[in-house]
């Protein structure tokens, strides 16, 4: 793929920490991820983009403290879109992250590959996808009804997590089937995927209370049966505005470090549950644990770790 003929695709690296994505505030741009990413390819590699410009660089941009005044919202609709753009970026990046993951997960047991040190990248990109279940999530309940849900029950009414393609890959990680790394690497791995768990589980019981997802939604279960799975899939990533096509391990990165730079400057200036739309329900016993707390007072802290792992030279 040569990026000068997708002007769609934006891949510039953020330079300040200034708003600058999506053409507007908390606007959305289109990702492109390959069906399965290669692992770390060198120039010879034809799905390597010599347009993309050179790597990224290994940190994010300082948040501008002038900027909180114009990153909050400030209306309703705002609000709205506000969360409607969590809730697809937050997904999009989740999506990179789990195609960055599996090349993790391939480099494992590669003569002279450090297992610890794999260990280590693979936590930091769980504890991310952790804390971007936590972001895209963030929304009060009844807005998730109305602003989330609703749409996706009218693209199809059984939308599941489950057509995300990428997350085969990284399943038998996160559910705690293999692992990484010496004993004490392993263990702290295997603890961030725990924690991760727990995190699903106590979103689920917050935006949807009544335990009813929309795959078990009474009366409309059938209908996934009348799709072919790689329809359902194609269907899921069009709803978070991912289109596949072969770019490189590059291209990816460079695209996941422009959403956390962009997810970063919102959660600086407006919190991880923004003072305008407070949730009036408590939060669940699972999302108030001391370890998902400090999780969530890392998350600024988590999103630089990540920009540095992801953003380095390669070897």
């Amino acid at each position: 793929m040569n990026l000068s003929d997708n002007r769609a695709l934006s891949t510039e690296v953020p330079t300040a920490g200034r708003w600058g994505f999506g053409g507007h505030l908390y606007g959305l741009e289109p990702l492109a991820l390959p069906v399965e990413l290669p692992g770390r390819s060198g120039d010879d590699d034809p799905r390597h983009d010599a347009d993309a410009g050179p790597p990224p660089g290994a940190s994010l941009p300082a948040y501008d403290e002038a900027m909180g005044a114009e990153l909050a919202p400030h209306d309703d609709s705002e609000v709205e879109r506000l969360f409607w753009f969590r809730w697809i970026t937050g997904h999009q990046s989740t999506f990179a992250l789990w195609q960055l993951l599996g090349t993790v997960l391939d480099e494992a047991g590669r003569p002279g590959v450090d297992g610890d040190e794999l260990a280590r990248t693979a936590r930091c990109m769980v504890r991310a996808y952790s804390l971007m279940l936590l972001y895209a999530s963030s929304s009060p309940q009844d807005m998730y009804e109305r602003v989330i849900r609703d749409p996706m029950a009218r693209q199809h009414p059984n939308l599941s997590g489950s057509w995300a393609r990428d997350y085969t890959r990284v399943r038998p990680l996160i559910r705690g089937k293999t692992s990484l790394g010496g004993e004490a690497a392993a263990a702290d791995l295997a603890f961030e995927c725990d924690l991760n768990e727990r995190i699903h589980k106590g979103i689920a019981a917050r935006v949807v209370p009544s335990g009813v997802s929309l795959l078990l939604t009474p009366g409309v279960r059938s209908k996934t049966r009348e799709l072919r799975r790689e329809t359902l899939l194609w269907l899921y990533d069009g709803i978070f505005l991912t289109t596949r096509t072969p770019v490189s391990y590059e291209t990816v990165v460079r695209q996941l470090i422009r959403r956390i730079h962009a997810i970063h400057l919102d959660v600086s200036a407006n919190g991880l549950y923004p003072a305008c739309a407070r949730n009036t329900a408590p939060e669940p016993a699972e999302l108030s644990t001391d370890d998902v707390l400090e999780l969530k007072a890392s998350f600024t802290d988590t999103l630089h770790e990540l920009a540095a792992i992801v953003g380095a030279p390669r070897i």
